[in-house]
C-alpha cells in the first residue's frame, strides 16, 4: 500500500471514528461541555499554531499562493451571495433568512478542509487550508456576527430599519484564537529566508496532525443532534447543491484560469466543497437565530461529505 492510499485509512481513524466517539462520549454524559470548550481551544492555540508553523516553513513560495486569499475570499462570499440574492428569499422569517446566510457564508476550511488536504496532498495541502481558515476567521468576525445581529434585530422590530450594536469585533478578532496566523507568519519568514526546516520536523508534523484531527472531531461530535436536527432535514437540499455542486463547479473553473499549479487547482476544489461549519450554529446559538436549522444544515453535510463526496474526491485527486 503506498503512502496516498495509506492516507485514505485517516478518513475513518481521524475523522469519521472521533467524530463517532465524541457522540457516544457526551450521549454518555462522560464528556462535559467545559471538556469539549477546552479541547477546541487547545486544538486551536497549541496545535493549529504548531501545524500553521511548521507547514509554512517548507511550503513552496510561488506566485499562485500570493492570488489564494481572493481565491478564499470568493469561496466563502459567493455562497453568502447566492443565499442573499437567491436561496434565502424563500423564507419569510427574518430570523430564518439570516440563518440561511450564515450557514452558506460559514464552512469547514481550516479543520475539515485542512485534514482532508492533507490526507491527499501532505502537508502543502495543509498549508493552503489554513489560508482559507484565517479568510474565514475574517468573515466570522467581520460579517457573519453583524449579519446575524442585524437579522435578529429585524425581527425584534417586525422588519423596521435595524441599528446594529458594537459587540466587542476587534476583542474577538485579536485574540488567542488567532495565534496560528503567527504561526503561519513565522513559518513564511524562515521559508523566505531561506533557513531549511529539520527534517525531524516532518515526521513529528505528522504526530502532531492525527492529535489535532482527534481534537478537532471530538468536539464536533458532541455536537451532533439527531432530535433537533430532524425536523429541518428536508430545508437543506438547497444548501447542498449550492456546497457539494454550484461552488465546487465555479471554483474548477475559476482555478484552471487562474492557477496554475494542478495541486493548487485541486486544492481549492477540496476547499469549495467542504461541509458547513458549526460556527454557524454557535453563531446562531448567540444571537437567538434558528439553531436547529444550523445543526441540520452541519449534520446532513458533514455526513454526506465523509461518506460519499470526500472519497469520491480522494480517487479523483490522488
Amino acid at each position: 500500500m503506498d503512502e496516498i492510499n495509506a492516507r485514505l485509512v485517516y478518513l475513518f481513524t481521524d475523522l469519521i471514528l472521533p467524530l463517532i466517539v465524541g457522540y457516544l462520549l457526551y450521549q454518555r454524559q462522560m464528556l462535559s461541555d467545559t471538556t469539549v470548550n477546552r479541547l477546541i481551544r487547545i486544538n486551536v492555540v497549541v496545535f493549529f499554531t504548531l501545524l500553521s508553523f511548521f507547514s509554512f516553513w517548507a511550503l513552496p513560495l510561488t506566485q499562485d499562493l500570493l492570488i489564494l486569499p481572493a481565491f478564499f475570499a470568493f469561496i466563502i462570499l459567493f455562497p453568502g451571495f447566492l443565499s442573499w440574492r437567491f436561496l434565502g428569499r424563500r423564507f419569510h422569517s427574518p430570523i430564518d433568512r439570516g440563518t440561511h446566510l450564515i450557514s452558506a457564508l460559514l464552512s469547514n476550511i481550516g479543520t475539515l478542509g485542512g485534514i482532508c488536504a492533507y490526507i491527499i496532498y501532505g502537508e502543502r495541502g495543509f498549508a493552503y487550508a489554513q489560508i482559507g481558515g484565517a479568510c474565514q476567521n475574517l468573515v466570522l468576525v467581520l460579517l457573519a456576527f453583524p449579519i446575524a445581529q442585524y437579522y435578529y434585530l429585524l425581527h425584534k422590530t417586525h422588519g423596521r430599519t435595524a441599528r446594529l450594536e458594537g459587540r466587542g469585533f476587534l476583542g474577538l478578532l485579536i485574540s488567542w484564537n488567532q495565534l496560528s496566523i503567527l504561526g503561519m507568519a513565522a513559518g513564511l519568514a524562515l521559508n523566505a529566508a531561506d533557513i531549511t526546516r529539520p527534517p525531524i520536523l516532518s515526521e513529528v508534523f505528522s504526530y502532531i496532525i492525527h492529535v489535532s484531527a482527534w481534537f478537532a472531531m471530538l468536539p464536533v461530535g458532541s455536537l451532533i443532534n439527531f432530535r433537533r436536527a430532524r425536523r429541518f432535514v428536508y430545508l437543506t437540499l438547497d444548501m447542498i447543491l449550492l456546497r457539494f455542486l454550484v461552488v465546487p463547479l465555479v471554483a474548477f473553473l475559476a482555478a484552471r484560469i487562474f492557477i496554475s499549479d494542478p495541486i493548487v487547482q485541486n486544492a481549492l476544489v477540496i476547499f469549495a466543497s467542504v461541509p458547513a461549519a458549526i460556527n454557524a450554529t454557535l453563531t446562531a446559538r448567540l444571537y437567538q437565530l434558528n439553531v436547529d436549522y444550523t445543526i441540520a444544515v452541519f449534520l446532513v453535510t458533514t455526513v454526506l461529505y465523509l461518506t460519499i463526496l470526500f472519497p469520491v474526491t480522494f480517487f479523483i485527486f490522488r
